[in-house]
């Protein structure tokens, strides 16, 4: 993010001086890309001040909708959400903390990825200073597109991770 900033001010400052239009695109396309990092780091901060990680997954927004299941099958989540990486493999192990942790971890990470889709659409009031609407809305929608992969990713593993934790309560 960091260097994202850093290349966006350096860019803007040459085509200050330089006047040269792909000197604008670059320190444009720079502040994009630190802004779409800098909202993944900002969005667990807001949530976790939020909500304190305590979450309760029977909500209603929580509970997987009847046509999930279909959806999941079609985009084939089950041969790819091995591949998915994630940022801290740690939350979900059963080694450090218990199924109702990891389902409230699950919750947590869900709610960060929706936050994320929202706040990708954001990045479009950057097109009022500097035009380019649709390639701000393409960067919108692939960031959007790449964080909805999370999103179903804990939507299709809770039910399943949920019914191994009741079932070990009724034992």
């Amino acid at each position: 993010m960091a260097a994202g900033v850093g290349l966006c001010v350096v860019f803007a400052l040459f085509y200050r001086a330089a006047n040269q239009g792909w000197m604008l695109s670059c320190a444009i396309t720079f502040g994009v890309i630190a802004y779409h990092i800098g909202i993944r780091f900002l969005s667990p901060v807001v949530l976790w001040v939020l909500f304190r990680k305590k979450y309760n997954y029977r909500s209603r927004w929580f509970r997987q909708k009847k046509w999930e299941p279909a959806f999941y099958k079609f985009i084939k989540v089950k041969q790819w959400k091995a591949k998915a990486f994630t940022y801290d493999p740690g939350e979900f192990s059963t080694k450090i903390h218990s199924l109702e942790e990891i389902v409230n971890n699950m919750c947590h990470a869900e709610l960060v990825h929706e936050l994320i889709v929202l706040l990708s659409f954001t990045s479009l009031l950057f097109a009022i200073p500097f035009g380019s609407a649709l390639v701000f809305l393409i960067t919108a929608v692939l960031a959007a597109l790449f964080d909805m992969t999370f999103v179903f990713l804990q939507r299709y593993n809770r039910p399943r991770v949920v019914m191994l934790m009741e079932r070990k309560k009724m034992r």
